[in-house]
């Protein structure tokens, strides 16, 4: 009697333990159709389930791109989640792909930083029927469906155009910090253009310039925070110009601008208006800023994802404008926002 009793318990334990599992699960599922307005009616569920799988789903940028990537769906019939690591949450990437793979999803849309062992996993989804686009950095040697972003050929041309723009003769020293693994022949090309750039400038102010690339990733930094610091700390001094090229480096630059009292004395290029940014370009604490569509981002890598599920073909490259906010454009999107701000109060 005592070991039936033991395994009655067993038995409502478990029985409980899958009643809550598929409850949460159930909730979490209606909870981002409600947040995209696609509600269950009728027990109709949605056409498609595709997962958003980022570096830090609380970042500005991916936000946004989320948000569009969110309307697309909603108009598609398609439920998107957005996942990405962050101080809140022991998984990564590649566990994210690995709930990705076996939770079957119908599609998945990856942030690519040329992480250990991401490569294998966009081929493992592929083999498994889960068609595969990479956003911001592409992964052409996987086999994924397509690319959505700006080829690395394209950012280097508009990075270095703005580097000759805002180096003058004060400007000795170059330092561009890259958050992403890239193969040796785009790091070399990225730092062809932009010394090419400074070095022979159309206006005959052309000069020698010791040009650099610091790849966070490479070294072996997870800390940008702390990599950024470190070159302001530098014995020799920073550079003259630092080129960031992604959204936390920007914000971690412009942070050791002010905690240094520093300002106008390193030439920032960063990456992503966001508010911090715009305000920063307003106050002269960084020079200019590359402004990547967010809107076109997340909804081409929705309408690459159904252009496969739908007619079993994609582009191999979707195409993300990009334009470089200045001190003018930075003070008008300053006001536009204070004001969508104070409407919405």
């Amino acid at each position: 009697m005592e070991k039936k009793g033991y395994v009655g318990i067993i038995v409502l334990l478990a029985a409980v333990f899958a009643v809550i599992f598929f409850s949460v699960n159930d909730s979490y599922y209606r909870r981002v159709l409600q947040l995209q307005g696609l509600e269950e009616e009728a027990g109709e569920a949605c056409d498609y389930h595709f997962t958003m799988i980022v570096d830090n789903a609380e970042s500005s940028f991916w936000r946004a791109a989320y948000e569009s990537g969110s309307q697309a769906a909603q108009e598609n019939k398609v439920l998107l989640e957005l996942k990405g690591t962050g101080p809140d949450t022991r998984y990564d990437k590649i566990d994210y792909m690995n709930i990705s793979i076996a939770s079957q999803v119908d599609g998945i849309i990856v942030e690519n930083n040329g992480e250990e062992g991401l490569a294998e996993k966009i081929d493992e989804a592929v083999e498994a029927g889960i068609p595969v686009v990479t956003v911001m950095s592409d992964a052409s040697y996987s086999k994924r469906q397509s690319f959505v972003g700006v080829s690395d050929y394209q950012l280097g041309q508009a990075y270095a155009e703005q580097a000759a723009l805002y180096a003058d003769e004060d400007v000795k020293d170059i330092l561009i910090v890259m958050n992403r693994l890239t193969d040796e022949k785009s790091q070399s090309q990225f730092y062809s253009q932009v010394y090419n750039a400074v070095s022979g400038k159309s206006d005959g102010t052309g000069q020698q310039v010791n040009v650099s690339i610091q790849n966070l990733l490479l070294i072996g930094s997870f800390d940008a925070e702390e990599a950024i610091r470190d070159i302001f700390q530098r014995k020799a001094g920073p550079p003259d110009m630092l080129i960031c090229m992604d959204e936390e480096t920007t914000e971690c630059a412009r942070q050791a601008l002010i905690d240094y009292n520093m300002a106008g004395g390193v030439r920032i290029i960063g990456c992503y208006a966001s508010d911090n940014t715009v305000d920063a370009i307003t106050k002269g604490l960084i020079k200019t800023t590359c402004s990547i569509d967010t809107k076109q981002l997340g909804s081409r890598s929705v309408e690459a994802l159904l252009d496969y599920k739908k007619e079993g073909r994609v582009n191999s490259y979707y195409n993300v404008d990009i334009h470089f906010v200045d001190e003018e454009e930075a003070a008008m999107l300053q006001r536009r926002r204070h004001n969508e701000k104070i409407s919405l109060e």
